[in-house]
């Protein structure tokens, strides 16, 4: 079988090995020629050979050391540790180089993870309040859930806008989320019967954790209120009035979930905020 040389030190290939042009090894990657180009510039990854018309091609065996390559620089691993490597690859050096990247591996899951269970959030939240029956009383019976509640009665109705500013982003430390959160808020019991309705008791925070605090099951009253955050204390004594002619009695905190927000309107009139309370009939 005839064979040529690859212009790589004196290195040959046969010549009926299946070769790739520059194009069609970039595309293999969904990468432009201009990074091949450079790698090769820079003596990170070179062709197998060039052609007698001038032309560089590469062969099957480079799409593995491609593969590695590409998949590194996406988690930003640094391209002088990725010379030392390919300059004189090993067993030692590979695993070195495999071990040093899984933590970053784990570290970019972690935040796809709960990318993707916020975007989930989002979709099932906001299919909700367009769905919603405003204005109305939906009994439903709720299964129990986890939810991470911030500090107790912090929330006064005449808090300034700095404080509450800086309640909430403690709060959003405490979560541990580092991007958009639907944190909804808690008006005491007391309060509700009270006809108080204007204090926040406590923020929350739906969480897997079941280590944290427990929203109990049972039979809840499910309102949807369409309009402004300023406005919810004087929706509050309709629901109110209503849980009660319906020979319903409250039986615990209410849940304020801000389904339709900022994220998604600019004007606060269209905002969308679910509140439930357990009841016993």
């Amino acid at each position: 079988m005839e064979l040529v040389n690859s212009q790589e030190g004196g290195i040959f290939i046969r010549k009926n090995l299946k070769t790739f042009t520059t194009g069609e090894f970039a595309k293999r990657f969904g990468v432009k020629k201009d990074t091949l180009f450079y790698y090769d510039k820079i003596g990170l990854f070179k062709p197998a050979g060039v052609n007698d018309n001038g032309y560089r091609y590469y062969t099957i065996p480079q799409l593995d050391i491609f593969w590695i390559i590409q998949s590194l620089r996406e988690l930003n691993f640094p391209l002088k540790s990725l010379e030392y490597y390919l300059e004189s690859p090993s067993p030692n050096k590979l695993i070195d180089l495999s071990k040093n990247q899984l933590n970053k591996v784990d570290e970019e899951i972690e935040k796809l993870i709960q990318i993707r269970h916020l975007l989930n959030t989002i979709i099932t939240k906001s299919e909700e309040a367009l769905n919603a029956p405003l204005n109305e009383i939906v009994l439903e019976k709720l299964e129990e859930e986890f939810i991470l509640e911030s500090d107790k009665d912090l929330l006064e109705s005449d808090i300034s806008t700095e404080e509450w500013s800086d309640h909430y982003d403690e709060f959003l430390k405490k979560t541990d989320l580092k991007g958009p959160a639907y944190i909804g808020s808690i008006i005491a019991k007391n309060d509700l019967i009270s006809g108080r309705f204007d204090k926040i008791d406590r923020l929350f925070f739906n969480t897997a954790n079941p280590s944290t605090t427990i929203k109990e099951s049972g039979l809840y009253a499910i309102t949807y209120y369409k309009g402004c955050y300023e406005l919810i204390p004087d929706f509050y004594k309709e629901f109110i009035d209503k849980v009660k002619k319906q020979g319903l009695t409250i039986c615990s905190d209410a849940y304020e979930e801000y389904l339709i927000n900022v994220l998604a309107t600019q004007d606060s009139i269209d905002f969308i905020t679910k509140i439930s309370v357990k009841v016993t009939k």
